[in-house]
């Protein structure tokens, strides 16, 4: 637990403020120096605003203190309407001038403050612009440091709750009145939702994102966690996937993964009683969790959020019916093309819309689950994925069991490129690790796709290892006849990878003395003085370590080398 304590004296120049933190018996002093004249004049501002005016002392006194100052030269924003405010704005010297929707409003002058409603409102869009009309002295206080202060004084903390509370209820943006409302948790748990492409760039939205927020609870979910299960009637809860990956499974088949998304919202909107899918998290994921019970009267309240949540949940019901009836419907277009030179327009994407990333039934799940984690196959075609599953084969390796080695000769014929599907592999550049690769990602392409006689680089399993694997000529074939696209996007990653690569070696090369981990044990040998007093033994460093047996440590292990102590680099100390 910490404390604070203030102190404060004056100079002939400088108004010195110290903090020190308290950190059980330690202290810790962080000090700034404030103008003796702006730290007056600023506390007497505050305390005539209608925002502090009945606010304790100390209080105001720690908002100057966090406070930063700023000039603003003429014609400049201090902020723009319809814009993200995360601050306020005390115009301690200057004129301004505020605008909304095109139209003049009025000049400020000094004393005055702008932007208080981002500290309190948890929609904090700019509802007005403010320019500055001549050289503006201003004091500026975060939206963070309110908050952060505000731990320190509960009681001003529920003075200010009541206030944006009653302030929301005027303006009929709040049902459920909380007595515990964490206003600066509140604010981000608005933006955090707004990030998501559903309520992304649409104004409309903008109060039902809000009140969303207020009765929002965020949870963390480990892999594999089954957040839905497919035919369960408990489906009160609908989930916002804020960050990580979840896979959605129906009728037994693996549809696709969704990542910044909603899902859970069908039986919520009371179109079907039953789940109509499993959703299970594939990577860490971060939710929101919306009950029934909070979404019914906030749908309620917000009738354009209803109707986009109604197209949402309508869109994904027609991919789920066309995913189940895929096969039979495929079969009917085949036969049509035959017969008509059409041209199959579903399959060219590989994902049905609205549903998740995926490849549909005909592919095998685990094939689809791991292309679909990787964004460069996310959208290939569904025959390319059709024909590459058919191809692969699983290969596993052992923990530090060496797959590809740098300079090995390369084969497009008899060689592969792998796809992780469980663990991890280190990239080893001459003797110095590069990077880590994790699960969905490929390695051994560079050869193929750059088309080197040799392997660049040495591949090592970090831990127990499970890849799908394929011919590399069988890849370079099948990426030609479907998807040349794909070739040109996998290139460029492929020369970025040899570009660090290549920054790698430049590194090594620019050392002029590596770095030698040498282990050894000092013992202190007794040895008589003149004056028979018991005295350690001394020996010069290079007589001591001579004949000593000296190792070098790379990707495949601990090597000998013929090297003796007196020529490796000049030892230091550690």
């Amino acid at each position: 637990q910490a404390r604070w304590r203030f102190t404060s004296s004056a100079g002939s120049n400088s108004y010195l403020r110290s903090m020190l933190v308290q950190v059980g018996k330690r202290y810790v002093s962080e000090q700034r120096e404030i103008d003796p004249l702006f730290a007056r004049a600023m506390h007497d501002l505050l305390s005539k605003s209608r925002v502090f005016n009945d606010t304790h002392e100390e209080f105001i006194r720690d908002l100057i203190v966090s406070c930063n100052r700023k000039e603003y030269p003429p014609n400049r924003y201090l902020m723009e309407e319809g814009t993200k405010g995360d601050s306020m704005y005390v115009l301690f010297k200057g004129v301004v001038e505020v605008t909304a929707g095109g139209r003049y409003v009025c000049k400020l002058k000094d004393g005055s403050i702008v932007g208080e409603a981002a500290l309190l409102n948890i929609d904090n869009r700019r509802t007005a612009s403010v320019r500055s009309m001549q050289k503006c002295d201003v004091a500026i206080i975060s939206r963070f440091s309110f908050h952060s202060i505000l731990e320190k004084y509960p009681w001003e903390k529920r003075k200010f709750q009541r206030e944006m509370k009653q302030k929301l209820m005027e303006l009929g943006k709040l049902i459920d009145v909380k007595d515990d409302i964490n206003l600066e948790q509140q604010a981000t748990q608005c933006d955090a939702l707004k990030s998501i492409p559903f309520f992304a760039n649409d104004e409309s939205l903008h109060d039902f994102v809000a009140e969303l927020a207020m009765n929002a609870s965020t949870f963390w979910y480990k892999p594999g966690k089954v957040l839905i299960q497919e035919g369960d009637t408990a489906c009160d809860d609908m989930y916002v996937l804020l960050r990580g990956s979840c896979e959605m499974y129906s009728c037994g088949q693996f549809l696709g993964r969704i990542e910044n998304d909603i899902f859970g919202e069908i039986c919520v909107l009371d179109l079907l009683e039953r789940r109509t899918a499993s959703v299970i998290t594939a990577t860490a994921c971060q939710c929101m969790k919306f009950p029934r019970q909070v979404m019914i009267p906030v749908l309620a309240k917000y009738p354009e959020g209803r109707l986009r949540l109604l197209e949402h949940a309508r869109t994904r019901l027609v991919a789920l019916n066309e995913i189940i009836t895929f096969n039979d419907r495929q079969a009917n277009k085949q036969a049509a093309l035959k017969n008509d030179d059409m041209e199959d327009e579903d399959q060219g994407t590989g994902r049905f819309p609205g549903c998740a990333i995926g490849f549909g039934p005909t592919v095998n799940s685990d094939d689809a689950n791991l292309l679909a984690s990787n964004p460069l196959f996310q959208d290939v075609p569904v025959a390319f994925v059709q024909e590459l599953s058919g191809r692969m084969v699983t290969k596993k390796f052992k923990e530090g069991e060496v797959i590809l080695r740098e300079n090995e000769n390369f084969r497009p014929e008899t060689d592969f490129v792998y796809w992780i599907a469980k663990g991890e592999v280190e990239i080893w550049k001459a003797g110095n690790v590069v990077t880590v690769l994790k699960e969905g990602e490929t390695f051994g392409e560079l050869a193929a796709l750059r088309k080197h006689a040799t392997r660049q680089a040495t591949v090592k399993c970090k831990t127990t290892l499970t890849c799908r694997a394929v011919i590399a000529k069988t890849l370079l074939e099948a990426i030609e006849e479907h998807d040349e696209d794909l070739f040109e996007m996998w290139t460029e990653v492929a020369i970025t990878r040899a570009d660090e690569l290549r920054k790698k070696v430049a590194l090594e090369k620019q050392l002029k003395l590596k770095t030698v981990d040498i282990d050894f044990m000092f013992l202190k040998l007794p040895g008589l003085q003149r004056d028979q007093k018991v005295t350690p033994r001394n020996q010069i460093m290079s007589e001591a370590l001579e004949g000593m047996e000296v190792y070098e440590w790379n990707h495949t292990g601990k090597h000998p080398i013929k090297k003796k102590a007196r020529d490796l680099p000049p030892l230091t100390a550690r």
